[in-house]
């Protein structure tokens, strides 16, 4: 979790709130007419400041890239491909990330995130950065899934596609490659580090922590008392822990000073994370991580929006828990729930240097689960996920929507 600034010099808002995306390092360089700040949390490679830099070209990055081989750090095959791909080099990589990249040779910038946004990119007319208030002028960020290409002597702009996942073909009838993606998704994003997740009793937390046992990669589980089943909890080897009221005071305390303040929308409905009860309880659950050195938090942001589309909130879905035999990017696939979710994920996992990964949202895992059969989609709620379970045998109760709920051991 990494946090830059890259714009005019006029236009530097305050690194305050990003400085603390990036905790190990923050490094500046100053052009004649942009700055280019990096806050650095080293997780991959070799500590390695940034920005990257070869002849008049410029890059900082901010998040992890999983399909492309390096000598010191994943970011420094960033300004390579460009060389070799232009400007939609972004569309060969994979993994979560956000780019700012100056071409002063050619007068063009290219700013990215990848298709999900997952790494927020805010920009306006004089550059970039990882939140809104690192940039003077009002911003907002770049949408999901798009490229903008910036002519820096006219201000014209373009945009490309990041990636683009097939809608058009519904036809495996077995899960298996969607199981062998999800493994991968997770094996890629955990080997050799030692993550964290909030376990529910659910099924998105629950097939992460079942994978993560599985592929033996180094893990904590934390599971709340409330709202939760602890039989099921329990029988996945974990003992659930509750939260003081002067527990869920300091979490209220430390956003409301600490965090960048933020709204989202969840379809007709505002809300705001420091207001958010979630939030003052996953800030314990950061720092207890943090003091006994996991830096690293798996989430399962995505699942319900792709795998379900909500379907036990029909106020919140397009298929009402059936998908259909034609099919397109729906609501919740890129926007709403998917939107505000994973800003929310960003804003909290920022605050606390810690850098959030999300399998679920992994390209191949999506497009998988895409090619499924509309009637193995439809066989079972989350039906790829309940499979990956059974196989598995991992606890889960049938049908059981829970989501992870840190405010209810309150």
């Amino acid at each position: 979790m990494c946090g830059f600034i890259a714009c005019k010099k006029s236009g530097v808002g305050t690194n305050d709130f990003i400085r603390r995306r990036g905790e190990d390092c923050t490094s500046t360089v100053e052009l004649t007419e942009h700055t280019f700040i990096h806050n650095l949390l080293s997780l991959t490679g070799t500590f390695m400041p940034q920005p990257f830099v070869d002849g008049r070209i410029f890059c900082v990055y901010n998040g992890e890239i999983y399909n492309q081989p390096f000598a010191r750090s994943d970011g420094e095959v960033l300004i390579p491909l460009y060389r070799k791909y232009g400007e939609s080099f972004p569309q060969h990589l994979d993994g979560e990330f956000s780019i700012a990249l100056y071409d002063f040779e050619n007068q063009t910038a290219v700013f990215s995130t990848d298709a999900f946004r997952s790494k927020p990119v805010y920009l306006n007319e004089d550059g970039a950065a990882s939140y809104a208030s690192g940039l003077r002028n009002p911003s907002k960020p770049i949408p999901f899934n798009t490229t903008i290409v910036r002519n820096l002597r006219t201000g014209a702009e373009k945009r490309l596609p990041v990636h683009d996942f097939d809608f058009d073909h519904q036809e495996k009838q077995s899960y298996d490659d969607w199981i062998t993606a999800f493994d991968a998704a997770i094996l890629k994003r955990g080997r050799g580090k030692r993550v964290f997740l909030g376990l529910s009793s659910g099924y998105d937390s629950g097939a992460i922590h079942c994978a993560l046992r599985k592929l033996n990669i180094e893990h904590m589980p934390f599971a709340i008392m409330g709202a939760e089943d602890l039989q099921t909890i329990r029988a996945r080897g974990v003992e659930p822990m509750s939260f003081t009221k002067s527990d869920f005071q300091w979490g209220k305390d430390y956003i409301n000073l600490h965090m960048e303040d933020f709204e989202y929308q969840i379809y007709n409905t505002r809300r705001r994370i420091r207001n958010e009860e979630s939030a003052f309880g996953m800030a314990n659950i950061m720092v207890r991580a943090r003091e006994q050195g996991f830096r690293i938090y798996f989430s399962g942001q995505g699942a319900d929006e792709i795998i379900s589309d909500y379907g036990k909130w029909p106020t919140q879905s397009d298929f009402k828990g059936k998908f259909p035999e034609k099919l397109a990017p729906w609501g919740n696939f890129y926007g709403h729930c998917q939107e505000a979710y994973l800003a929310k994920e960003e804003h909290l996992g920022g605050t606390f240097s810690v850098e959030t990964r999300y399998p679920f949202l992994d390209l191949q895992v999506v497009q998988e689960f895409l090619w499924l059969h509309v009637d193995l989609k439809n066989r079972h709620y989350k039906a790829p996920i309940r499979e990956y379970m059974l196989r598995n045998k991992y606890p889960f109760k049938e049908d059981d929507k829970r989501g992870f709920s840190p405010q209810c051991g309150i």
